[in-house]
């Protein structure tokens, strides 16, 4: 569809730039040569004035006639033939001569002519020469002809692209699908003991060819992931016999991000101690796929100690890394380390990570840290900071907060608020009722949620005001009580 797309595109130019250059110019000259003949004719007299005048006409015409049949009368006087190439000294080829100077362009008409008639027998020579005639006579016409082959080519190549390249695409996918069969045939009866590794080897066709090779290791990968237990200590010794990890590493070397990504999940997966060496710089890598794609890596391949690469880390952590590294904790039970310490550090996205994860997992052991990261310049910061003094219960902080409400922005406002549903008591039943009396409607519906769940006192003395002091009290009420709500 794109090679279609291209070929329409072009023709749509070439038209264009035809009515530009070739169509406009004709056009003109016509119009202009109307506008010349209307003038001539209107300089012409119709009519004489009076008789007198008619027969000084009259006369002078009879005149004339005597002298011209005189003129041709008389043999004194040679008349010279005037020869057409003589009367058209200058030839006008009035669309050809855009691109061409008129002299290269009856030079090339000379050679045709003579050609014709040195090559080419009688009956045809004079079609031929008639041919030539007009269309040099009307270049507009060679013109066309040109742009019509001009447009048929490029719809050609183009089709013949697109058949080329779907045939191309079939075969690769039959050839990746006969072979990967078979692959997945030996590597199953190897693995379950049907045949000893020399019949498996033997069987492994064409497994030195570098697109054999890419199939077998794709199989593998497939494996790798669906294989658990005893079954999957045999995929990484099948990878290093047939020495596939050259190839993995060949591509984690790659100029080209989507090689490097491929070759690294493969080394991370089939060969994790050749793996280690090289992961770790790039997780630095400029690109953001090969960098994610690394600390995602590096996880995996350090359970011990998966986050040290923070230390070091120069370029963004992104969140889909944060999010695929949340995931990989949590299946492969990788220990988790005190996400506080990562508090200090300069990357603030390392810092929402670190915040998000100390929520998460409820670790209590340095929550002063936690506290601290409400003065953040970072409003996200400041958002995970309220959240996670509300999920983790820090009771202590809420004069912090009260004093941050005002100077925050409404996110963090409300955020704020619905700490105090949690970690809030009757100490701050003012600071919530004068947001109900002074803030905007969401303000005052997360303050009045929070006042009516904070204690039963709480909602004794809320119900206790009364349309004066609160207008929306009612309907405020009413909609917190609201299970839909």
């Amino acid at each position: 569809m794109r090679h279609i797309s291209f070929a329409i595109n072009l023709l749509i130019v070439n038209c264009f730039a035809f009515l530009c250059f070739v169509a406009v110019p004709q056009v003109v000259q016509a119009k202009h040569l109307l506008i010349v003949q209307a003038g001539v004719s209107i300089q012409q007299p119709d009519t004489v004035e009076s008789p007198e005048d008619e027969n000084a006409v009259i006369a002078i015409t009879q005149e004339a006639t005597a002298e011209n049949q005189e003129l041709k009368s008389a043999d004194t006087i040679p008349i010279k033939k005037i020869d057409s190439s003589e009367k058209q000294k200058h030839p006008d080829y009035s669309v050809l001569s855009i691109f061409v100077s008129n002299k290269k362009i009856e030079q090339l008409k000379t050679k045709l002519i003579e050609y014709g008639e040195q090559h080419l027998p009688w009956k045809a020579r004079k079609v031929y020469l008639e041919v030539i005639e007009k269309v040099f006579d009307y270049s507009i016409l060679l013109l066309l002809a040109a742009l019509i082959l001009f447009f048929i080519s490029n719809i050609a190549i183009v089709l013949l692209t697109l058949n080329f390249t779907i045939k191309r695409k079939n075969q690769k996918e039959k050839f990746k699908r006969i072979y990967g069969k078979m692959y997945e045939e030996v590597i199953m009866d190897y693995i379950f003991g049907n045949i000893d590794w020399e019949k498996a080897l033997i069987k492994l066709k064409k497994i030195k060819n570098k697109p054999n090779r890419r199939i077998l290791i794709s199989v593998l990968m497939n494996y790798k992931v669906n294989f658990k237990g005893e079954l999957e200590r045999f995929i990484p010794e099948i990878y290093l016999k047939l020495n596939l990890q050259k190839d993995s590493l060949k591509l984690a070397k790659s100029r080209h991000s989507h090689k490097k990504v491929m070759g690294i999940m493969e080394l991370t997966h089939l060969y994790p101690q050749g793996a280690k060496g090289m992961i770790r710089a790039l997780t630095n890598d400029p690109n953001d796929y090969v960098r994610t794609e690394a600390q995602i890596a590096y996880v995996t391949l350090n359970a011990e100690n998966p986050f040290s690469f923070f230390d070091n880390l120069k370029q963004p952590f992104a969140k889909w890394a944060q999010l695929s590294v949340f995931y990989l904790i949590r299946l492969n039970q990788i220990p988790v380390p005190a996400f506080a310490r990562f508090l200090s550090f300069k990357h603030y996205n390392i810092r929402n990570f670190s915040l998000k994860m100390i929520t998460f997992f409820q670790q209590l052991e340095d929550v002063s840290e936690v506290i601290k990261m409400v003065d953040s310049k970072m409003e996200e910061t400041r958002f995970l900071a309220y959240q996670a003094i509300n999920d983790l219960r820090l009771y202590d902080s809420r004069e912090l907060i009260k004093n941050k409400f005002d100077g925050e922005t409404k996110r963090n406002k409300l955020e704020i608020l619905k700490a105090f549903k949690n970690i809030g008591d009757l100490d701050d039943f003012t600071f919530l009722e004068e947001v109900m009396k002074t803030g905007s409607t969401s303000l005052k519906l997360e303050a009045c949620r929070s006042v009516y769940y904070m204690s039963e006192e709480s909602r004794d003395k809320i119900s206790k005001h009364t349309k004066k002091e609160i207008p929306e009290l009612e309907l405020l009420i009413a909609h917190v009580k609201d299970p839909r709500n």
